[in-house]
């Protein structure tokens, strides 16, 4: 049988004391602390250390992140605002104006009477100052975790 390094041996110690399976059999790992000092007091330091870390009472899982988000956004969804019927007679007048108002001149479509009515649309967005493009980034989940 060859000779066994230090470090396997408290490599195969510290495993059998986590229970799980070693490269050495407990029987080799005490014929060899038995011999050797070193690993002796390193084993002992380690084991040391384990019940520390198991003597400290760990974080628990308090929050389950799934139903904290699911409840958010059910809140927001039914908290959100109705329809406005107001906004969109804001976008559809002037539309509709524009359109009735050329129909009138029966003016041949070219590219000003193609450009007007996207430029007009420009014009309510920013007098309304939204944007209907933008994410909403307000969602934020705030004194759910704690640590």
């Amino acid at each position: 049988m060859s000779e066994i390094d230090c470090e396997s041996v408290c490599v195969a110690a510290m495993a059998l004391a986590d229970g799980e399976e070693s490269t050495l059999s407990a029987k080799e790992i005490e014929l060899h602390l038995l011999k050797c000092e070193v690993c002796r007091k390193e084993i002992e330091q380690l084991s040391a250390t384990n019940q520390l870390l198991n003597s400290q009472k760990r974080l628990a899982e308090s929050v389950d992140v799934w139903s904290v988000v699911s409840e958010r956004i059910q809140a927001t969804t039914e908290s959100t605002q109705p329809f406005r019927w107001r906004v969109l007679l804001l976008f559809a007048i002037p539309l509709f104006g524009y359109k009735g108002f050329m129909l009138l001149l029966d003016a041949p479509p070219n590219l000003w009477s193609k450009l007007i009515p996207v430029i007009l649309m420009i014009v309510i967005f920013i007098y309304l100052k939204a944007n209907p493009f933008k994410i909403n980034s307000e969602l934020t989940l705030k004194g759910e975790w704690s640590l």
